[in-house]
């Protein structure tokens, strides 16, 4: 099982643009069920949590240029996370947005 860091490389999903992607990727986790979109938000939780509990030790200054790495960072470590768990419900999301009309 390949591990995925961007929309872009998911073979489903060569064929589409960007914003083509964005959609079919909340598609996709709209149709995750509740237990796994629980255990997706919880993976994406704890280690944010537990970096920001790392940046309030944080003395001085040094805090504002930990708190920028934090933000930038969370998009970088979110997104693998919401690619693998909604990869098994990306081609029924690919379906549904195939049989939309075009805007």
């Amino acid at each position: 099982m390949a591990l995925y860091f961007s929309s872009r490389h998911i073979p489903q999903l060569s064929k589409y643009s960007f914003t083509q992607r964005a959609m079919i990727l909340s598609m996709a986790q709209e149709k995750m069920p509740v237990p796994r979109r629980l255990i997706c938000n919880m993976a994406k939780l704890v280690p944010i949590c537990l970096i920001f509990f790392f940046i309030v030790e944080v003395e001085g200054w040094w805090k504002v240029p930990a708190l920028l790495a934090a933000g930038i960072g969370y998009p970088l470590f979110t997104q693998p996370i919401n690619l693998n768990m909604s990869l098994p419900y990306l081609d029924k999301a690919i379906k549904q947005f195939e049989a939309q009309p075009s805007q």
